[in-house]
């Protein structure tokens, strides 16, 4: 009788867990972000919180340094369903919504304070619905910070980067810029950065300035030119439309709450934009902190390259490309 009852406990036991195993969802989260960086504890944090809302009921496996592909891979992917989440920069978003791009265009914020205000309170409304309509549920943007200049040589004027052979992002709007500033852009995934200045294909590599920095492109890019208004890269949280469907209430809601924290990785990515920069010198880089004077020569080219990303988008580019005018009014 004993044995029968032992066994009896035992079974439901079991089948308790079977159940409770079963209601749990497990989701993959991809992204080209390295662990130990202000990306990673950002979503390892963000992670916790989601699954801690949602009691128990969400498993995240985060997949770190492009484990599951470059970004574009990565987020042609989540598209699909294949991969759960994806964070990463505008400029991979702006490869499914072209219009991102815009946010991307150079000069377009005067300081971080005006960039901050845009996306906080104007952004979101815009760019959310487009998404979607691509298979895509924005959750937040994140912090992916200005960009650094790495090259071979000293790039600190614009007369400088004219015919330079440099890597770009895979983006319009950087590759236009450069176009008009006069230099030989060549557009690659990050993962590609490394290889190609080794070899030779480029001599300069424009990037986040913590990523850049993180991987070690100064040791290889010495000459290290960084401003803080040429072009604010924030990426996206995204979740595919698939797997959000599939979810429940709970478990959207509990998703949502990682947004909460998006400041948070704003101070910690310009926090460590400072700290890096002061690393790589240390380490025998020469930091070039863009001057007011040569930063006037950069910005010749600003307005031209602009008025070439409305034109090429096109669609509704220059509909939102007012909205973007509109919204920077509002925050000045």
């Amino acid at each position: 009788m004993k044995r029968t009852l032992l066994a009896t406990a035992v079974a439901a036991i079991i089948a308790t867990q079977a159940a409770v195993a079963a209601d749990v969802t497990e989701l993959r989260y991809a992204t080209v972000a390295p662990e130990k960086t202000p990306w990673g504890a950002y979503l390892h944090k963000t992670i916790a919180v989601a699954e801690e809302a949602a009691v128990g009921s969400l498993k995240i496996t985060p997949f770190f340094s492009a484990a599951l592909g470059d970004e574009q891979t990565s987020l042609r992917q989540t598209v699909r369903g294949r991969i759960d989440i994806s964070g990463q920069s505008g400029v991979a978003t702006s490869l499914v919504v072209p219009e991102i791009a815009l946010l991307g265009a150079p000069f377009l914020f005067k300081d971080t304070a005006e960039s901050d205000c845009v996306y906080d309170n104007h952004v979101n409304p815009i760019f959310g619905p487009m998404l979607k309509e691509k298979g895509l549920i924005l959750l937040s943007y994140v912090e992916v910070g200005w960009p650094t200049i790495f090259s071979v040589a000293p790039l600190n004027t614009v007369e400088q980067g004219q015919n330079i052979k440099l890597r770009v992002p895979p983006s319009r709007a950087t590759t236009l810029y450069w176009s008009e500033v006069g230099a030989a852009g060549v557009p690659m995934g990050v993962v590609d950065m490394i290889p190609a200045l080794k070899t030779g294909q480029v001599k300069a590599i424009h990037t986040s300035t913590v990523y850049g920095i993180a991987i070690g492109l100064h040791k290889l890019a010495p000459y290290v030119s960084y401003n803080n208004t040429h072009q604010h890269d924030v990426g996206t949280v995204t979740v595919s439309a698939k797997t959000w469907n599939k979810l429940t209430p709970v478990q959207q809601a509990a998703l949502k709450k990682t947004a909460s924290y998006v400041n948070e990785l704003r101070q910690g990515i310009r926090g460590a934009e400072q700290a890096l920069l002061g690393k790589a010198a240390k380490e025998g880089a020469t930091v070039n902190r863009i001057d007011s004077a040569a930063m006037a020569g950069w910005q010749t080219h600003a307005a031209a390259a602009q008025e070439a990303l409305v034109g090429e988008i096109g669609g509704r580019a220059a509909e939102i490309w007012n909205r973007i005018q509109v919204a920077k009014k509002a925050c000045s």
